[in-house]
């Protein structure tokens, strides 16, 4: 695991990967092959895998077991069970797809429009790159994770497939892409100053079950980015809250 650095440096690393592979695509002018994409996607699937894993173990904390006792897997079981119909109930998943879809539709649109110009392709440039890099749950893991000290292991995961993804975009849509890295600190950082933020005021029984719940969410999405199973990752998010709430309420018995 990559130590903390300072907060927030996971979201520099992540920003910069976009920067350097934009620069790159643009030198390069040409796409990264699609299976040297497929590979390296694999290989970072594992290493989340084995993080996700590790983190996901922290419901055996001391802390956490000082205030439910050998329950604390129990207490973190039952928040993604109920934290994952939530998201059903609300239907994440499908919105955060829809959100896509209506993105590809938008592009179409700004194409036809303008193809005379070709404005459209900066344009479908900047839209794409900001769906692909903002739109994932391992963006908001990882700056979550950052936020609350645990280091910017997850982010760096997720710089190296923004950089290689980058390089592609970039090759394809030009400059454009590159100003997605804004928008891209903008959103990391918002939610790397919230984690900061709730780890300030979470005691440490509360974060073990926050790390807890967030580790099994990584571990899901590594083995749904292997592509052996598409998992509901989306729709188990509410969990973030609900575990450190369950453990809360307990400790008000």
């Amino acid at each position: 695991m990559v130590p903390q650095i300072f907060i927030g440096a996971g979201t520099v690393i992540n920003v910069s990967s976009i920067i350097v592979g934009s620069t790159i695509g643009l030198l390069v002018g040409q796409h990264l092959p699609q299976d040297s994409r497929r590979a390296i996607t694999t290989v970072l699937s594992l290493v989340v895998i084995v993080i996700g894993a590790e983190s996901g173990t922290a419901f055996s904390d001391a802390a956490l077991a000082e205030v439910v006792g050998d329950f604390g897997m129990v207490v973190v079981m039952l928040s993604l069970v109920i934290g994952t119909l939530i998201g059903r109930a609300l239907r994440l998943e499908e919105r955060l797809e829809s959100l896509g879809r209506w993105g590809r539709r938008a592009i179409a649109r700004m194409r036809r429009k303008d193809a005379s110009s070709g404005a459209g392709d900066e344009l479908e440039g900047f839209v794409t790159a900001v769906l692909i890099f903002c739109v994932g749950p391992l963006g908001l893991l990882g700056a979550l994770q950052d936020g609350l000290g645990n280091g910017p292991s997850q982010l760096c995961i997720n710089a190296v497939l923004d950089g290689f993804t980058s390089i592609a975009l970039a090759s394809s849509y030009g400059i454009s892409v590159m100003g997605s890295a804004a928008v891209q600190l903008v959103y990391l950082g918002t939610v790397t100053l919230i984690g900061h933020l709730v780890g300030g005021m979470l005691p440490g029984a509360e974060l073990a079950a926050l790390d807890s719940a967030g580790g099994i969410i990584l571990l899901s999405l590594g083995l749904t980015m292997t592509g052996i199973r598409k998992l509901p990752v989306v729709d188990v998010l509410p969990a973030l809250v609900l575990a450190p709430a369950a453990v809360w309420l307990v400790s008000l018995l």
